[in-house]
């Protein structure tokens, strides 16, 4: 591949992770060796007390190389609880207490995979609301722990 084409390929890549985590401050971009990951978390801003609801963390391979051996650790602030997950096809995930750990295993070029997590939030009895957070971290080769991370708050509300 000659050096232009490098080049343009290099800046479409840039000009896409700049585009793309300055659209949401909940994204965040890693790169590697022609891998561009990019992470997001979405949940309601706000849940009611007892009630759950859902949140969606999306991983996605906007690069021209794989994202290999990718892992993604979430982790719910109290009073949240995860209490069931939907992996795309492909990949796992497992809940143990306040974290999920979702394996991605390769992320290929251009590709992106769902996590559904369905979250149960509940107030102490008096409390009136309460915010908390829902971070996620994003692992693979070449990609190191705080390069690629994502959150996002709820407030639960009575």
């Amino acid at each position: 591949m000659n050096r232009d084409v490098r080049l343009r390929l290099a800046a479409v890549g840039l000009f896409l992770a700049i585009g793309t985590s300055a659209c949401n401050d909940e994204n965040d971009v890693a790169g590697t060796r022609g891998a561009l990951a990019v992470l997001t978390v979405d949940a309601p801003s706000f849940a009611q007390s007892g009630v759950e609801f859902g949140v969606e963390i999306d991983a996605a391979n906007v690069g021209i190389s794989n994202v290999r051996d990718g892992r993604v650790e979430i982790t719910f602030e109290s009073p949240l609880t995860p209490r069931m997950v939907e992996p795309s096809a492909g990949t796992t995930a497992s809940v143990t207490g306040d974290r999920v750990t979702w394996n991605l295993q390769t992320l290929d070029s251009n590709t992106r995979s769902r996590l559904q997590i369905r979250v149960l939030g509940t107030l102490s009895a008096g409390e009136a609301s309460r915010s908390a957070r829902i971070r996620a971290e994003l692992t693979a080769q070449g990609i190191s722990a705080g390069e690629a991370v994502a959150t996002d708050f709820v407030t639960l509300t009575p």
